[in-house]
Parts: structure tokens; sequence; C-alpha cells
């Protein structure tokens, strides 16, 4: 074989590219925590549109924090404060109707099957009912607005999105 038998790739632009992602991590960062501060708003709505409602303490109880950032991940936390919330939360559904006594007062069949008057008459969201497992439902209804949000932080960092 001659000594001009061979292949050379070339990559110019290097230098471009090195000076594209410096900064990036950062960039990274703050779009993340812009993005998932977001995605748990949204978390924050379907939940307080999926919890129980008799009197609204839980409902009004449900917040979610502004993202963080805690070691290696990005972390948002949110829900109630209200020792019973998990104890609604994991019930099983009781079966038939029950009367509510409130204050020395009667609500004939006011529960049905788990459900009290007020959360029955609250309007699905996102296809889930609400009542029980209303944080996990309020996940699953989301899950698809995840997934974009993931792609939508990509597409920020690559397009260069900066302050």
């Amino acid at each position: 074989m001659a000594n001009n038998d061979y292949l050379r790739l070339e990559w110019e632009g290097l230098e471009e590219l090195t000076e594209l992602f410096d900064g990036m991590e950062e960039d990274l960062e703050r779009i993340a925590l812009q993005e998932f501060t977001k995605y748990g708003l949204l978390l924050e709505e379907g939940t307080k549109a999926l919890v129980f409602h008799d009197e609204g303490d839980l409902e009004a109880s449900i917040n979610f924090g502004p993202a963080k950032k805690e070691g290696n991940s990005i972390v948002v936390e949110g829900g109630t404060n209200m020792e019973y919330a998990l104890k609604l939360h994991e019930k099983q559904y009781g079966a038939g109707t029950h009367d509510k006594y409130d204050n020395h007062s009667r609500f004939e069949d006011y529960y049905e099957d788990g459900r009290g008057l007020r959360t029955r008459m609250k309007p699905p969201w996102r296809g889930y009912v609400p009542g029980r497992k209303y944080l996990q439902n309020a996940i699953n209804a989301t899950k698809k607005d995840y997934e974009k949000m993931l792609g939508r932080i990509i597409e920020r960092v690559l397009k260069g999105d900066r302050p």
C-alpha cells in the first residue's frame, strides 16, 4: 500500500462547540429548576382538584414549594401537613350509603361508596374523579406534561436560553 491510501476526518469548530458547552451546566440547573417548579404547581392544581372536599381544610392545606437542588437531584416537594391526609389517601372505599354527623346535625345518605356529597359534586380533573389516591392520580394525570417538560428543558438548554 502506498502512504496516501488513508482516510482523514477532520472536525472543525471544536473551539466553538466548547464555547457553547461553557456555562451549559449552570443553564441546565437554572432551567430545570424553573420547569420543575412549574410542574409542581400543576401537581398542586391537580391534587387540590382531586382531593376530598368536606369542609375544605384538606384542600386548602395542599401546597407545593419551588424546586430546589439537593446533591445531584432536582426536588419538588408538596402535599399537606394534615395528619389524616395519608390515611384518606390510602383508605379503601367503603360500600353503601351512610349518614354524616356534624355538630349535632345528621345529614342522611351523605356518603356514597366512601365519598361525601361535596366530593362527589367536584368535577373530574383530566379524567380522574376526586377521592382516594388524589395525589397519585394527579401524578398519573400529568405524566405527559412531565415528559414534555423534560423535552422542554433539553430544548431550552440546547437553544442557549440564557438570562
